[in-house]
């Protein structure tokens, strides 16, 4: 074991987010911001044509890699879909080798990656681990510690296979430190994978900078009663489950509306989907990625924000939800409890049509509920969940990782 001497003077901090837009790369985005408002010198490599732009100084946002922007891939034969799949392989790859390069040339205190998506971002990250110089440190941002598998190859939820977890244990094993957004992730992945040797709790920040006028959105009483999901579509957060919750909900309550609106994974059978949703009365499908910009019209025309998925780790729908004074109905599983408080923020249902037409209905038929729930997320979001004390802790976390190294020299 090496001490080291390090100082508590600015960092400089390189975050990598391959693809350039959606949920992943908007997180990355807005620590990145509250890491540079800290004092820190940051830069946020990605692919092309980024969504965000920043004017904060210290941080800057830099197309780097040729990757692609995330959507709705919808409607294309099966054997387009396979020559997708590995072109955009190929072009992951040689991102990857890109910023093994940067790495060792730039010389960065810390290189944050985000999720494992793939078994090919496992084994590039144990080699950018190998090759970046000494006092560099890798962190990764564990949003799933297993990643969840979007591809519609199999039924399970989660990566299982064995390619994937031997990538994935190794890669864990070469991090100086892993980030979760919660104390639940953390257990699990722990828990997962005995390998990780060092660990940090930073939590989910909020939406606020990207909400324009989000604290004078109307209350929740005033909008009529309508349901939201927001996000992409994929099996496990479980879109046929809500709609046949939802056919229960009209049936006692007709003027209740549904709005499903995010990109199409490929796991996902969008014809089905539709089909089902054209049985049910006021359910409106909105397939395809949703700009930011669109985001605050969607959460200020709903009373309550949907998320009926089946498994879960930390959701950022929870916090954009509570960014727009919107209380949440959400199943009951994960960690949801770690960021919904039951009865104060929102409800938590039980997984099933029943559970959670039961709960939606009780937001649905009392405005006054609605709100008041509504406004404690608003709150609780305020004083609980801002980007500064997740960036705040990730240092923490980044200079605990520079004091010790623990490889054996």
């Amino acid at each position: 074991m090496t001490d080291r001497t390090v100082s508590d003077g600015p960092l400089t901090i390189v975050l990598v987010e391959f693809l350039p837009s959606g949920g992943m790369f908007q997180f990355n985005f807005m620590l990145g911001e509250a890491l540079a408002g800290l004092g820190h010198r940051v830069t946020l490599l990605t692919g092309p044509e980024p969504e965000l732009s920043t004017q904060v100084p210290g941080f800057t946002v830099r197309s780097y890699f040729p990757t692609w922007h995330p959507g709705a891939d919808t409607g294309e034969a099966t054997w387009f879909r396979k020559v997708r799949r590995v072109w955009r392989a190929a072009r992951l790859t040689y991102s990857w080798t890109k910023l093994v390069r940067y790495v060792r040339s730039a010389r960065p205190d810390v290189v944050q990656l985000g999720e494992m998506r793939f078994a090919l971002d496992s084994f590039f990250a144990v080699r950018l681990a190998k090759a970046r110089r000494p006092g560099t440190v890798i962190a990764e941002v564990a949003h799933n510690p297993t990643p969840y598998d979007v591809s519609g190859d199999h039924d399970s939820v989660e990566k299982s296979d064995p390619v994937t977890m031997r990538a994935l244990r190794a890669a864990y094993k070469s991090f100086d430190l892993v980030l979760t957004l919660g104390p639940g992730p953390r257990d699990d992945l722990v828990k997962a994978y005995p390998e990780v040797r060092r660990t940090a709790v930073i939590g989910h920040g909020e939406y606020s900078a990207f909400a324009g006028d989000a604290a004078e959105t109307p209350g929740a009483a005033s909008a009529p009663p309508r349901v939201v999901f927001f996000g992409t579509w994929t099996r496990y957060k479980n879109i046929p489950m809500l709609l046949n919750a939802f056919a229960k909900v009209r049936a006692e309550l007709p003027s209740a509306e549904l709005v499903v609106a995010g990109p199409v994974m490929g796991d996902m059978d969008l014809d089905a989907v539709t089909k089902h949703a054209a049985d049910i009365p006021g359910v409106q499908l909105k397939p395809g990625y949703v700009a930011m910009e669109d985001v605050p019209g969607l959460f200020a025309g709903a009373r309550v924000v949907a998320l009926p998925y089946e498994i879960v780790n930390i959701s950022g729908v929870v916090h954009m939800a509570y960014t727009f004074a919107r209380p949440v109905v959400a199943t009951d599983v994960g960690s949801m409890r770690d960021v919904v408080i039951a009865g104060e923020t929102g409800l938590l249902a039980e997984p099933t049509p029943d559970g959670f037409a039961e709960a939606l209905l009780v937001l649905l038929q009392s405005p006054a509920d609605a709100e008041r729930m509504g406004i404690a997320g608003y709150e609780f979001m305020k004083r609980e969940l801002s980007w500064e004390s997740a960036a705040e802790r990730a240092v923490e976390g980044y200079r605990s990782a520079r004091t010790t190294d623990e490889r054996p020299e």
